[in-house]
C-alpha cells in the first residue's frame, strides 16, 4: 500500500470514530433524566422496527420560530420530568436542572436525537400495548446534547 491509501484509510477511520464519539461521550457523562412518552406509529417498513416516540413536556415553543431555529427546554429531575421552560438561547441551569435541545414543530417540541427507539420485532408488539405507562431514560450533558438510553416502566 502506499501512502496515499494509508491516509485514505486514516481519514476514513477518524471518520468513524467522530460519528460515534459524541453519541458514546453523552452516554458515558451525561446527567440521566427521564422524560413521559407520547405513543406514535411503531414500525416503518423502510427503516425496520422502531418505536417512534413524541414527548409531553407541557410548554409550547415561542411564536413565530422557524422549524429549524433550536430550542432550549429546561427539565427538573423529576421521574418523570417535568418541563419547566422554554428559550431559544442557551440557558444557565440551576442545581437539579437539565436542559435539552429541540426544534419546534406541528405537535409542539421534538428532539430528533430521542424519537427513535429501535427494537426487535416482538419487543415493538409488546410496547405498542404499554406505551402509556412509560418513560424514557434520556443522559443530557450541560451542553444540552442529549441520546436515548432505554425506555422502561413509568
Amino acid at each position: 500500500m502506499t501512502a496515499r491509501h494509508f491516509i485514505a484509510v486514516g481519514v476514513a477511520l477518524g471518520a468513524m470514530l467522530i460519528a460515534i464519539a459524541q453519541p458514546l461521550w453523552i452516554r458515558a457523562t451525561g446527567d440521566e433524566v427521564t422524560l413521559e412518552i407520547r405513543p406514535v406509529d411503531p414500525q416503518s417498513l423502510f427503516r425496520g422496527n422502531y418505536v417512534a416516540l413524541g414527548y409531553e413536556i407541557g410548554l409550547d415553543p415561542p411564536r413565530d420560530l422557524s422549524s429549524a431555529t433550536p430550542v432550549y427546554v429546561v427539565f427538573d429531575r423529576s421521574r418523570p420530568a417535568r418541563a419547566i421552560r422554554v428559550t431559544t438561547d442557551r440557558p444557565s441551569l440551576s442545581a437539579g436542572e437539565v436542559c435539552i435541545k429541540g426544534f419546534p414543530g406541528r405537535r409542539g417540541i421534538s428532539f430528533p436525537s430521542l424519537e427513535q427507539f429501535f427494537v426487535t420485532p416482538e419487543q415493538g408488539k409488546a410496547l405498542e400495548t404499554q406505551l402509556s405507562s412509560l418513560v424514557a431514560v434520556v443522559r443530557v450533558t450541560d451542553s444540552c446534547r442529549s441520546i436515548l438510553v432505554t425506555i422502561e416502566p413509568e
